[in-house]
């Protein structure tokens, strides 16, 4: 191509910035928008209108007024704001994993905005479930406190979201007498004065609907608006983080076309595939039902009293509790930092399996969510982020057992105080080395930055390796939790995803049965993978769930995208949520050389 070519194209290409975004006073930043649009129209829906249509129960309409349309699909924007801005170049779209919202995503996706000044967009997706969250209590504590004008009614608005979802004894630091304070009820959806509204599985019984098919379709109307938005020169990628790297495989194996003769399939729709701290989809499981058991299974989850459409418990602690004290955890931590830690006075801290690390020792606001998603105090690899770590009391080490990883258990102070958090960029952090990770372990602080040891062979089983490095900030998942795009999906769709998950990304004996007994596909179209052929992304982290190359492998030999187009990159000492969360985002650079490749590639044809 010629010099004078090449200097045409420039305009249309997607350059990132060699720092940040400017911001001039004209109010050039990055932003994010919480949206929600219609999404497909799932027969059984509250607010389909259709024949199949399953009434909105009492208790959602309280949430949700009283003819609530659910056919919707929510997503986290995040864009550059400035005034006549062009529409953007590039678009990616990603789904969330195993009980997670949208808003983790947005960390990275402001770095990627600003590094690619606004020619990138971001679109986090938070599925359907995430409409049903009664969010009363934390929003009212969030106007209570923007306009308190002193510490005592900032309490008293925490203290009141805690007795609106988790009424417990002695919430507010006056009542010593033991007993239970009433519940703080507040006007709900309809104008009835209610406490926190947790949904029962019976009404919510339409969620026995949405499963892969309905998922997957939502997600292609945000495709189909991206793909309006960036032309046919611009880019659309697709990607997830953890179990929504599953997610994201489906989708571009999915065929959208119902007609057996025709393919539509969800690939030829993007342009890329980005897997983030998961290796995608696998082949199905030897317990996928044939076609009339998927009928009889589906209809016992539409009815009362039939098997959970969303997950009641997690080893033992209730998602549609966790949310709510997230958001009143990340509350009393950004506004009551020092102050003994609100949520640990709750059921779900002082009682359950999270009572075997948060009753052993009283953590002040910040601390207690430090030591629940600290990589060196969280057992639970999913969970993990690197944020720090305590060291004002003794942390007994204990080592890699019972499918957890290596992690200190915080003790009680010898002096009594409240157990405290060292931000990861604090400069006296303890770190190892120069400490050894069990020194002094039982009597001792130890120390933060473990050594897992050194890299495994390439197609060697995953496995953790490398220093864990402390790159995300506290304050930024402290924000997240309280946000519309908040950090845990309360009712998080189990049974039919479940279901539809035995299939992996091969549906094909599925279909064959549907068509066999109804001459249609049926309900779930997963036949694409072996022609996936689009570049697929890989990135994972040494100290997280996707360590290895190996951890990506098994779907990558899956489709027919060419050895050229599929790039692996590791990221040493990441935990499994750095890959959103971290400071000075390591993925960020890898991103945006693929990205511009891409498009560069785009412009150019083939």
């Amino acid at each position: 191509m010629s010099r004078r070519s090449w200097l045409l194209l420039l305009p249309l290409l997607v350059v990132p910035l060699a720092g940040p975004s400017p911001c001039p006073s004209g109010g050039t930043h990055v932003a994010q928008q919480y949206l929600s649009v219609p999404g497909v129209v799932e027969p059984h829906t509250p607010g389909s209108g259709a024949p199949e249509e399953m009434a909105a129960s009492d208790n959602v309409q309280s949430i949700l007024g009283a003819h609530p349309d659910l056919n919707r699909v929510t997503y986290l924007r995040t864009f550059l704001d400035r005034p006549n801005a062009p529409p953007p170049r590039t678009i990616l779209i990603f789904v969330p994993g195993f009980l997670s919202s949208a808003g983790p995503f947005g960390p990275l996706a402001k770095q990627l905005v600003a590094k690619f000044n606004g020619s990138v967009e971001v679109w986090a997706i938070d599925r359907r479930p995430n409409q049903l969250e009664d969010r009363r209590g934390s929003q009212y504590a969030q106007a209570q406190i923007a306009a308190a004008s002193n510490d005592d009614e900032v309490r008293d608005a925490i203290y009141s979201a805690a007795s609106f979802y988790l009424p417990e004894d002695d919430f507010n630091d006056t009542n010593e007498n033991g007993v239970v304070d009433p519940q703080f009820e507040l006007p709900d959806a309809l104008g009835n004065s209610r406490g926190y509204v947790e949904l029962a599985q019976d009404d919510v019984r339409f969620m026995a609907d949405w499963g892969v098919d309905t998922y997957v379709r939502d997600w292609k109307v945000l495709v189909d608006r991206a793909r309006q938005i960036v032309g046919p020169q611009g880019l659309v990628l697709f990607g997830g983080h953890s179990m929504g790297t599953y997610w994201a495989t489906v989708f571009a194996a999915y065929d959208f076309d119902p007609d057996p003769a025709v393919v539509d399939a969800g690939y030829s729709h993007i342009d890329g595939i980005v897997l983030l701290e998961g290796g995608g989809g696998r082949g199905p499981s030897a317990t996928a039902p044939d076609f009339a058991t998927y009928q009889s299974r589906v209809a016992a989850l539409e009815q009362p009293g039939g098997p959970e459409v969303f997950l009641s418990s997690f080893s033992g602690i209730q998602p549609p509790l966790l949310g709510p004290a997230a958001e009143i955890a990340g509350l009393a931590a950004m506004h009551l930092p020092s102050e003994s830690a609100i949520v640990q006075r709750t059921s779900i801290f002082s009682g359950g399996p999270l009572a075997l690390f948060f009753s052993l020792a009283p953590f002040d606001n910040r601390a207690i969510i430090g030591a629940f998603i600290d990589d060196d105090h969280e057992p639970v690899t999913a969970f993990r982020a690197s944020v720090g770590f305590s060291d004002n009391g003794p942390n007994q080490f204990a080592p890699a057992g019972g499918g957890f990883g290596q992690f200190y258990v915080l003790q009680p102070t010898t002096s009594g105080d409240l157990r405290r958090w060292k931000d990861f960029d604090d400069p006296t952090l303890p770190t190892c080395p120069p400490h050894a990770v069990n020194e002094n372990a039982i009597h001792g602080t130890g120390c933060a930055i473990s050594d897992k040891g050194p890299r495994p062979a390439p197609d060697a089983p995953p496995t953790n390796w490398g220093h864990q490095r402390e790159v995300s900030s506290l304050d930024d998942l402290l924000a997240i939790q309280i946000a519309p795009a908040n950090f845990v999906e309360w009712y998080f769709g189990s049974g039919r995803p479940n279901l539809d998950g035995t299939y992996g990304i091969d549906s094909s004996a599925l279909v064959a049965g549907a068509v066999a007994a109804t001459g249609s596909e049926g309900p779930l179209v997963i036949t694409q993978n072996a022609h996936v052929n689009h570049p697929v992304l890989c990135i994972g982290g040494s100290n997280g769930l996707a360590p290895l190359e190996s951890s990506f492998t098994p779907y990558l030999g899956s489709i027919a995208t060419p050895p050229a187009d599929q790039q692996i990159s590791l990221i040493e000492g990441y935990a499994h949520v750095d890959l959103l969360t971290a400071k000075k985002n390591d993925a960020v650079p890898i991103l945006t050389d693929w990205i511009t490749k891409l498009a560069v590639r785009k412009l150019l044809g083939p």
